[in-house]
């Protein structure tokens, strides 16, 4: 084994000797003069070349290498002639058997200590396995996104920042954008549901490892297209068996028209079930004001259907093709809804890293649905009431003013009249919203019509979970006709969900009924006053559900952050 060129061994005296250090360092390594001939070859490079060291020493680097750049490219050459390292740059080498492999070399040059060129340094590694394991890892990888590109689902992928991974050609055309632009962006950018920011699937998914199944969330496409899909989200898993994101398969409900046309009929209006005369007065209205642009305010208790009712007035006027977007004023913070509804601009507060449009600009041509009017702050109500009164706004932080078009629907669970005489609620703003009042009659008013929606739900979970429940018993169907549904329609779908859940035949009975509808109690056991209504819906459904916040929230129709605080409110112990 030959030394460095002169000089350039010193950093190497005093310890270890070169020789021995070269031949333990697992990478090969090779030596060269000013004159590109070898001075120094290691073990390794023997291993990779199939040449011995005493064969190629003082022999040009070019005769023992033959690779693709010893005619070109050299990096050798390059490091010698600039006098700087070149670093790992990938290139072909013939061994001397005769076989060309992958390699990358890596060169530096090597000085005295007066800074004059001695030679040059390089290291080889070999990348024949690397890139065997790349292109079984791009074959496995080309052969899944086949697999998922054959799916009528859209499938996309997320990690644990909520960024977007992958996505299959069902979802680029459900939502119209392209994968490759939309990989590394926030999932909440690319879907844009309603539900991003309140009650989100994928949120609850991730945070309770509880998977969400065929849930109607509506996105809006690239092109602002609002977009009706059914939803499932899992947690992804690595090998291990930790968490490393989600999984979203959906479809568009479009692809489930059969129910519809199944259950559509002369009591079936545009989701909006009923022949009772309380509701066919609300089926007339819908189709009284569906062309006019005016505000809506809908009124009625939780549970009545109200954004049923938004969504038949949008279906039936001249926006339907045009955004509809929904916000649910009660579940964000004050500051927090005024950016979600007007938007800001970059600098605005701490977290606003980049302009932002807000839920007006999202429905700008279409329908903003505000539910919860009820809940918003006064100061919110007064830029409300602006934007109400002249159709303009500026985004938090901005000053540039934005015009929109917008037809609004509002609606809430609360007395706004009221709230109006105890003055939290402002006058002038309620007058705005109330162009057009609907008020909703509750469950236990159009009692004719629990048939029809027992029927409409028993044909829904048929379709959903394949099971062929055909039929509910009379005596169960008295007692649902009977119940006073203090959570009104969404209660009832709840009660019948439970027992379709629980059925082994093709008959709902009785004795499958959730036990607080098979045996109602409007008031406490114990001689004290009854409990609210509100109370004992909330009650119900964390006792029906043991107490897991997350479902209970799932089954109220309302965030896990709503029904905290609405515990707290009520005296409801959080801890159950």
């Amino acid at each position: 084994m030959a030394s460095l060129p002169q000089g350039a061994e010193r950093g190497f005296r005093g310890g270890l000797g070169f020789d021995h250090l070269l031949q333990n360092i697992n990478e090969a390594l090779f030596v060269v003069d000013a004159d590109c001939r070898i001075t120094a070859f290691n073990r390794a490079a023997e291993e990779l070349t199939g040449y011995q060291a005493a064969e190629v020493l003082s022999r040009p680097c070019t005769e023992v290498f033959r690779s693709d750049s010893c005619d070109g490219r050299c990096a050798v050459k390059e490091s010698l002639f600039q006098g700087k390292r070149i670093p790992y740059r990938k290139v072909l080498m013939r061994r001397r058997d005769g076989r060309i492999i992958p390699i990358s070399v890596s060169t530096s040059p090597l000085h005295d200590d007066s800074g004059r060129l001695l030679g040059a340094v390089e290291t080889i590694r070999n990348m024949s396995e690397v890139e065997r394991l790349n292109e079984i890892l791009a074959r496995e990888t080309a052969q899944k996104m086949a697999i998922l590109d054959s799916l009528a689902e859209g499938v996309i992928t997320i990690d644990q920042e909520w960024k977007v991974t992958s996505m299959n050609a069902a979802a680029e055309r459900i939502l119209g954008c392209r994968a490759a632009d939309v990989v590394g962006r926030f999932c909440s950018n690319v879907l844009r549901a309603d539900r991003c920011h309140d009650g989100c699937p994928v949120a609850r998914t991730l945070e309770a490892e509880d998977p969400a199944r065929d849930e109607l969330v509506h996105l809006t496409g690239a092109d602002g297209r609002p977009v009706e899909v059914s939803l499932n989200v899992a947690v992804l898993r690595g090998p291990d068996g930790d968490a490393m994101g989600g999984v979203l398969s959906f479809r568009e409900f479009t692809e489930v028209d059969r129910l519809r046309a199944e259950l559509a009929g002369e009591h079936h209006f545009h989701g909006v079930i009923g022949k009772s005369p309380a509701i066919r007065t609300v089926f007339r209205m819908i189709e009284d004001i569906a062309d006019s642009h005016s505000t809506v305010l809908i009124t009625g208790e939780s549970g009545t259907g109200k954004e049923m009712v938004a969504n038949a007035i949008q279906q039936c006027g001249p926006r339907r093709g045009a955004p509809f977007v929904k916000v649910n004023c009660a579940v964000f913070s004050d500051g927090v809804l005024e950016s979600e509804l007007f938007g800001h601009v970059r600098g605005a507060f701490t977290d606003a890293v980049h302009d932002r449009r807000g839920r007006f600009e999202l429905a700008h041509a279409g329908t903003l649905f505000l539910d919860e009017i009820g809940d918003v702050s006064p100061r919110i109500q007064v830029k409300l009431l602006r934007v109400l009164q002249e159709r303009r706004f500026e985004r938090v932080g901005g000053e540039e003013p934005i015009e929109v078009d917008v037809r609004v629907i509002a609606a809430t669970h609360r007395d706004l009249s009221e709230l109006v005489r105890k003055g939290t609620f402002r006058e002038d703003l309620f007058y705005r919203l109330n162009v057009i009042p609907v008020a909703l009659p509750p469950l236990r008013q159009r009692r004719e019509d629990i048939p029809l929606l027992v029927d409409h739900f028993l044909r829904k979970y048929q379709l959903i979970t394949g099971k062929r429940v055909e039929r509910i018993h009379d005596r169960a169907m008295d007692v649902l006709v009977s119940h006073p549904w203090p959570g009104n329609v969404r209660q009832l779908e709840n009660a019948v969900e439970y027992a379709f859940a629980r059925a082994r035949g093709d008959v709902l009975t009785l004795e499958l009924l959730p036990p607080d509808v098979r045996s109602p109690a409007t008031a406490r056991g114990d001689g004290s006053a009854p409990e609210s209504t509100e109370i004992v819906e909330i009650r119900r459904s964390l006792e029906r559900h043991h107490w897991h916040h997350g479902r209970a929230a799932r089954d109220l129709g309302i965030s896990r952050t709503t029904l905290w605080r609405k515990m707290k409110k009520l005296g409801l112990d959080p801890q159950g």
